[in-house]
C-alpha cells in the first residue's frame, strides 16, 4: 500500500537507506512487543501524524477510512472469540450456550485494531521512504535474486492498481458500473475485470522475463544508478534512534506495556506511563530531524 513518496528535500529522504531501514525495522518491533491499550494507540497516533505530515492529508484519511474496515474486523473478531475475562457488558444466552461480551475482550480487541493499523501506516511510510532504487541498493550485494522479485512484485502491484482504475473507468463509458446492481452482479462484474487484470499480468510477466533474459540478468554483477553515502546525519540519526529504542527495550523487559494473561487485560498499568514518554520521542524523532535539517540549511 502506498499513497505517495517523501520528497526529496526532506531530512527522512536524505537519510542512507540502511539507517532508514534500521529506524522502521525497529518501529515495527515496537508494534509487536506492547499490548496495552494506551501505548498502542499512541503508537497509531503517531504514526497518522507522520503520515499527515509526509504526504497528502487527503489521501491519508482515505488510507486511515480503508484501514477502519480491517480494524473493525479484527476488534469484532476479539470480542466474539475471548468469551473470558472480567467485567461482563452485555450476556445472552441461548439454550445451553451464553454469549457474553467482556470488558476485557473489549480492551483486548481495540488494542488488536489500532496494533494492525499501526502496521499498515507503518508500511506505508516505509514504502514512502525505502523506494525501489534504495531497496535495491540494500538487497542486491546479499541477495539478489531476492531483490529483483521484490521489486518486480513491487512494481506489479502499482501497474495492477492503476490497471484495474483505467478498466473501471473504461466500464463506466459502456454503462457498466461495478457498484450497482445486486451483490451477486456486482461480483460477475469485478470477476470479468479481475480475469482480465490477470492474464494482461501473466503476460507482462512472460514479456519482462524474456527481456530480463535477452539484457544477460544474473551473468554479472549488477550496477547501481543511484549512489548512497553515510553522512554525519545519519549516524547521529541512528544513535538517537538506537538509544531510545534500548530504552523502550529495557523498560519492555521489566514488564512495562505487556499483559500475558488475556483475562487479566486492562487499559494500562500505572507504570506504563512512563513508556509512553519514550516511545513518543521514537516516533517524533523524524520530525525533529527535519527541524534540525532546516536550521542547517539555512
Amino acid at each position: 500500500m502506498t499513497i505517495g513518496i517523501f520528497d526529496e528535500l526532506n531530512f527522512f529522504s536524505r537519510l542512507h537507506p540502511l539507517t532508514a531501514t534500521i529506524y522502521f525495522v525497529a518501529l515495527f518491533t515496537l508494534l509487536l512487543i506492547f499490548n496495552h491499550l494506551v501505548i498502542t494507540a499512541v503508537l497509531f497516533a503517531g504514526l497518522w501524524g507522520l503520515c499527515g505530515w509526509y504526504f497528502n492529508r487527503q489521501k491519508v484519511w482515505a488510507t486511515i477510512k480503508g484501514v477502519g474496515s480491517l480494524m473493525a474486523m479484527i476488534f469484532v473478531f476479539n470480542v466474539i472469540l475471548n468469551q473470558t475475562g472480567a467485567g461482563t457488558l452485555w450476556q445472552w444466552q441461548l439454550g445451553s450456550w451464553t454469549f457474553r461480551i467482556t470488558r476485557t475482550a473489549t480492551l483486548y480487541g481495540l488494542t488488536m485494531a489500532l496494533s494492525l493499523g499501526g502496521m499498515i501506516l507503518a508500511f506505508v511510510l516505509f514504502n514512502g521512504v525505502i523506494t525501489t532504487p534504495k531497496l535495491s541498493y540494500l538487497l542486491f550485494p546479499i541477495v539478489p535474486r531476492l531483490a529483483m522479485l521484490l521489486t518486480i512484485s513491487l512494481r506489479m502491484v502499482n501497474l495492477f492498481t492503476q490497471k484495474f482504475r483505467r478498466l473501471i473507468m473504461l466500464q463506466k463509458t459502456r454503462n457498466v458500473v461495478l457498484n450497482e446492481g445486486t451483490w451477486r452482479e456486482r461480483l460477475q462484474k469485478t470477476g470479468r475485470l479481475l480475469r482480465i487484470l490477470l492474464i494482461d499480468s501473466v503476460s507482462s510477466a512472460m514479456e519482462t522475463a524474456v527481456l530480463m533474459e535477452a539484457r544477460g540478468f544474473g551473468a554479472k554483477k549488477r550496477s547501481h544508478y543511484q549512489t548512497f553515502r553515510w553522512q554525519l546525519m545519519d549516524g547521529l540519526f541512528i544513535a538517537c534512534s538506537l538509544g531510545v529504542f534500548a530504552l523502550i527495550l529495557i523498560c519492555r523487559f521489566q514488564g512495562w506495556g505487556w499483559t500475558g494473561d488475556v483475562t487479566q487485560f486492562t487499559i494500562y498499568n500505572p507504570a506504563d506511563l512512563w513508556v509512553i514518554v519514550p516511545t513518543l520521542i521514537f516516533v517524533g524523532l523524524p520530525l525533529a530531524g527535519e527541524v534540525g535539517y532546516k536550521l542547517c540549511e539555512n
